[in-house]
């Protein structure tokens, strides 16, 4: 068995990380440079053929709660096979080959089925290849993941900057969603390469983790936390919105600014996200979401009312592109750490599981309910809706004493 393992888990190393782990890495890379070359352009898409706001919240929905909903459970089959290749290599060429085709795209019909092909693609592959990363990644997993999510952060960076450039060149909506099949297809080269991990190996190290943990209920204080956490998400406000709203910014002419927009959006995530994770383990994960959820709201009351084009419209909209990737790189993170900070070590995957199930079904009834006062009264309508909608997040938010529930779990474990 010892032989098995040095087999096995032997692999190049660069800078102290496997070649295994930089490999899928790069296939993250790729994978999202193809992914936000559509993204930066597919809410102004859906509308070139014929969408509206009630189907833009419904794609946005779908898509969002069958990627979440099906993480769960394809880390739990994945367990029950013990493997983990076939879900990564099968997740990610779902995706990459079904995207590109909303290029071709003459409905919303069918956008809805291939972007709903995309996020199960994205659904089946992440628990199985965190898995693979953690594998390959024993000795040093937070500089592994770290590597990993620069890499894949910096694919969306490269997407975005794609589809400027094609856009500024007169592509159409169509041709650049077609030319993403290209980064899409050197992703699922490199996704063969990865090396499967030894099935015996990999049941004896859960077996050990399993003996290390001892399994418990979540129980209703923890699911109380989930629910209030999920109002959070209730609250947000899908970025298709903002991609459309930007449109209103801006002269016609200079539409290929908004992937620019994206990209500036996701510079800041990238920024921030590491800095205010820092900021939130000294001085607590609260008040850092807090301030994120409350430069949404001042998000979406700028959003609400009208403007004149103008190069005040310009500035107003790339600053409303920063205050929500600082709230992306705010929230998004650190309730993921609050997850695991009131879950305890005995229940963490449970809880990741029951938060993502959560969030994936709240943001469709969210998406919809949005794009329905988008549709059927106004844009000022639907964002002063969510900054109702905020204000009572904020409240609940601050005057929850989350500390109670860990106590009172604490008290009956």
């Amino acid at each position: 068995m010892n032989e098995e393992k040095s087999q096995n888990r032997k692999t190049k190393l660069y800078f102290g990380i496997s070649s295994q782990v930089i490999l899928m890495g790069f296939v993250s890379l790729f994978t999202d440079i193809s992914s936000d070359m559509i993204e930066s352009i597919l809410p102004l898409f859906i509308f070139e053929i014929g969408g509206t706001a009630v189907l833009l919240g419904l794609i946005s929905g779908v898509t969002n709660a069958s990627a979440n909903i099906f993480k769960g459970l394809s880390g739990y089959l994945s367990d029950k096979v013990n493997k983990r290749k076939i879900f990564v290599a099968g997740g990610y060429t779902i995706s990459n080959l079904s995207k590109p085709f909303i290029g071709l795209s003459p409905s919303w019909e069918m956008v809805l089925a291939l972007k709903a092909s995309d996020r199960f693609g994205k659904g089946i592959r992440t628990a199985s290849r965190d898995a693979l990363i953690s594998y390959y990644a024993r000795k040093n997993r937070g500089k592994a993941f770290g590597l990993h999510r620069s890499l894949d952060t910096s694919g969306a960076v490269v997407g975005s900057l794609l589809a400027f450039l094609f856009l500024y060149l007169a592509f159409t909506y169509r041709n650049i969603i077609l030319i993403s099949l290209f980064p899409g297809l050197i992703a699922i080269i490199l996704i063969l390469f990865v090396k499967e991990v030894n099935p015996k190996e990999f049941e004896a190290e859960m077996v050990k983790e399993e003996k290390k943990v001892e399994k418990d209920k979540l129980s209703r204080n923890f699911i109380k936390f989930i629910i209030i956490l999920g109002v959070i998400e209730f609250a947000s406000i899908d970025f298709s919105f903002i991609v459309i709203r930007a449109a209103d910014y801006i002269n016609e002419s200079l539409v290929f600014l908004i992937p620019v927009f994206y990209l500036i959006s996701n510079i800041v995530y990238i920024i921030f996200s590491p800095i205010n994770g820092s900021l939130s383990d000294k001085y607590g994960r609260k008040p850092l979401i807090l301030i994120g959820l409350s430069l949404l709201l001042l998000s979406s009351i700028l959003l609400a009312f009208p403007i004149n084009i103008s190069i005040y419209s310009l500035i107003l909209i790339i600053i409303v592109y920063i205050l929500f990737g600082y709230y992306m790189g705010s929230v998004d993170p650190i309730s993921r750490a609050y997850v695991a900070d009131l879950a305890g070590e005995k229940k963490r995957g449970r809880a990741y599981g029951l938060y993502y199930l959560s969030v994936g079904l709240i943001s469709l009834v969210e998406s919809l309910i949005f794009g329905y006062i988008y549709d059927v009264f106004s844009y000022s309508a639907a964002f002063l809706y969510g900054a109702g909608m905020l204000f009572i997040c904020l409240l609940i938010f601050a005057f929850t004493d989350f500390s109670k529930i860990t106590k009172k779990d604490t008290e009956k474990s």
